[in-house]
């Protein structure tokens, strides 16, 4: 039996973690007739499918969550959430706990919210997701590796022989058919435009690019790295599907793996090209929620 090597590859990334700013919720920043929470920092560095962590020092805790909504345990006030959240254009919240509700706007699953009284409650946003998932409509990408050569000249010979190698460096770019509507399963070509507009927090990932898999006999061979996106572009022709090319840097270890991807890498594996079914737009306005 013949086996085809190195004919298709599969993108997985995860969006940026343990990234925080700092922010308030005034009273009239609930609206509870939309359910919609909004803060300073929300619009400029939130998008839809983050995981975020909510956390307050406050005694009154997050007030604006009913009780009905804390895990068990929660005790006589809330003080930490973690929650997925669909943010609007106008940078106003609704919160889930599951990425796919919030991705499609699943009003039936989304966290009631209630109104409060008071001062404004001082709160720490942070950004963790660590799970990676597919990212769709991708027609290609590229990945180079470099070193840096170093003048060891004024080095003693302990560093020349440390040092001497240069330090390993890498960009690269990923090609996209552009789609704005999201699955709930993978990540749309829509994100990677909108994380070089984070304004806080930057416009980071975690990358796997994955070359072979095992189900086409051999064992998976990836490359593993966190990097930022410093260029995205958009083409548009009247008789053509537009497409989104974007470029990054690497920002610290890159990996190059040869083996099984740990469990919490293994996602749907019948189709590496997920697009969304139903028409659903992302950037939602107050006018139409």
């Amino acid at each position: 039996m013949t086996y085809f090597l190195g004919y298709r590859g599969k993108i997985k990334l995860s969006r940026r973690s343990r990234a925080s700013f700092r922010s308030s919720i005034l009273p009239a920043d609930v609206n509870t007739s939309l359910n919609r929470v909004g803060f300073d920092g929300s619009v400029e560095n939130l998008l839809t499918g983050d995981k975020i962590i909510l956390t307050t020092t406050d005694a009154r805790g997050l007030d604006f969550l009913p009780s009905s909504t804390w895990p068990d345990g929660g005790g006589a006030t809330l003080k930490e959430v973690e929650v997925y959240c669909n943010v609007n254009g106008l940078g106003g919240l609704r919160l889930f706990r599951e990425f796919s509700d919030a991705v499609n706007n699943v009003r039936a699953n989304e966290l009631p919210l209630e109104a409060f009284a008071g001062a404004a409650l001082s709160i720490d946003v942070t950004l963790f997701d660590p799970e990676r998932r597919v990212l769709g409509d991708v027609t290609g990408f590229n990945f180079n590796t470099d070193r840096e050569a170093l003048d060891t000249t004024t080095m003693s010979d302990r560093f020349k022989k440390m040092y001497a190698a240069g330090l390993i460096s890498g960009a690269g770019s990923i090609d996209c058919l552009f789609n704005p509507s999201f699955s709930g399963l993978g990540e749309s070509s829509l994100l990677m435009l909108q994380l070089i507009n984070r304004a806080d927090i930057g416009s980071e990932f975690s990358c796997y690019l994955q070359l072979t898999e095992n189900e086409v006999g051999a064992e998976d061979v990836y490359y593993e790295f966190g990097a930022m996106v410093t260029r995205s572009g958009i083409e548009v022709r009247a008789d053509q599907a537009i497409t989104c090319a974007i470029d990054f840097v690497t920002t610290g270890e890159i990996r190059l793996v040869i083996g099984e991807p740990p469990a919490d890498y293994l996602l749907k594996e019948d189709d590496d090209r997920i697009r969304q079914q139903q028409n659903l737009d992302y950037l939602l306005t107050e006018v139409g929620d």
